[in-house]
């Protein structure tokens, strides 16, 4: 398999930088070290074209970081990007087509009115969607509804996620929102899309982060602490949600957990990072992940099993729900996080005698899904 050796960030939040200067800030503490190794870069970026007003920016970065000769590709994935560039940059090194890959995931957001951002990222909707006029958002508020409907869900329950998340954000000095937040303070916040609150949706962020992904047995020249890559897998599902038996179950973050399961051979993982979008999800995910039995999520989340110190820490980066979302950005930051926590580098978060993580990007509203398994050992 492959091995990340090596990780830089730059802080999610609302940035003046331009989306050049925050993709070079998380990149330069890797490229430093390993300019002369480094021969593919891959770039996880969504939006840098509707936001930004810029194309082509893989062969831009690589410009910008004075590797011209590096080939690039950018990933564009929505959401899931960044799972699916961690996905190309496994299968690169295991080929063999390259040796030592770049990858960084960037987004440039919060220039944009809310109602834009809001527009251009749901036009990963299928037709019959877009023509009735929901919103990402909508649908997780559809979700929340029905999730509480069909389980017997508290609404504190759900609520819950973002007390625990904001907390941990607190912990994790790159991201978004710091703050430590009360149960009443997250139900009494502005209503979003009803149920949800405005804590309850991750915000809209600008942010970069970079990993080093090599094969595994070239990891040690690298690196006395490598992250194996020990199983990685990918699904998808419809694009018409309407289509779905139902939106309580997430096909596709269920297969691709079964392969990366499969391929590593580790049933459960120590610390988990999901996608978050709003924290209703994080409770389908656990679910559909295998983690807790279908409508026992909630439960897990107010007995704090998914705290930290709980028997399955999620989340431990504050999620997208506190660390912020710069799409292109997130999944390769959820797979930096079980970096962080696996060689020991999250400080206030850390996880303790965590040898095991677990990272899932999501598309849209799982539309697709990359899961990978983690691990000290190869």
């Amino acid at each position: 398999m492959a091995a990340i050796v090596s990780a830089g960030f730059a802080r999610f939040g609302k940035r003046k930088d331009s989306i050049m200067d925050i993709a070079a800030e998380s990149a330069m503490p890797v490229v430093r070290s390993h300019r002369d190794e480094i021969d593919f870069a891959l770039v996880s970026n969504c939006y840098s074209g509707e936001f930004n007003g810029i194309s082509g920016i893989n062969n831009l970065l690589t410009t910008y970081l004075s590797m011209d000769a590096v080939p690039s590709i950018r990933i564009d994935n929505t959401s899931g990007s960044g799972g699916a560039a961690l996905f190309t940059a496994v299968s690169l090194v295991e080929s063999g087509r390259a040796r030592c890959v770049l990858l960084t995931g960037v987004e440039k957001m919060s220039e944009r009115p809310t109602k834009e951002v809001t527009r251009i990222i749901s036009s990963l909707l299928g037709d019959r969607e877009k023509a009735a006029g929901p919103s990402l958002p909508s649908f997780a508020g559809l979700l929340t509804t029905l999730y509480m409907r069909e389980f017997a869900a508290t609404r504190e329950s759900i609520a819950q996620v973002a007390v625990k998340n904001h907390r941990n954000g607190a912990l994790n000095p790159n991201a978004h929102i710091q703050k430590v937040l009360t149960l009443e303070q997250v139900l009494q916040s502005n209503v979003i899309i009803d149920p949800l609150r405005l804590f309850e949706i991750s915000p809209i962020s600008d942010g970069a982060v970079s990993l080093l992904v090599v094969p595994d047995p070239e990891a040690p020249s690298f690196t006395d602490k490598p992250v194996h890559v020990k199983g990685i897998g990918m699904s998808s599902e419809s694009s018409h949600l309407t289509a779905r038996e139902t939106l309580t179950d997430m096909p596709s973050v269920r297969r691709a957990g079964e392969i990366a399961r499969r391929e590593s051979g580790i049933d459960r993982p120590d610390l988990a990072e999901l996608h978050d979008m709003a924290t209703v999800l994080e409770i389908v995910e656990m679910e559909s992940l295998g983690f807790y039995p279908r409508g026992e999520g909630w439960k897990a989340v107010l007995e704090g099993k998914t705290e930290i110190g709980g028997e399955l820490p999620v989340n431990t980066s504050g999620g997208l729900n506190s660390k912020g979302h710069p799409i292109g950005a997130s999944g390769v930051a959820q797979a930096a996080e079980v970096y962080l926590q696996l060689t020991g580098g999250a400080g206030g978060r850390q996880v303790r005698d965590a040898r095991t993580g677990m990272a899932v990007s999501m598309a849209g509203f799982g539309n697709s899904a990359t899961a990978a398994m983690m691990g000290l050992e190869k």
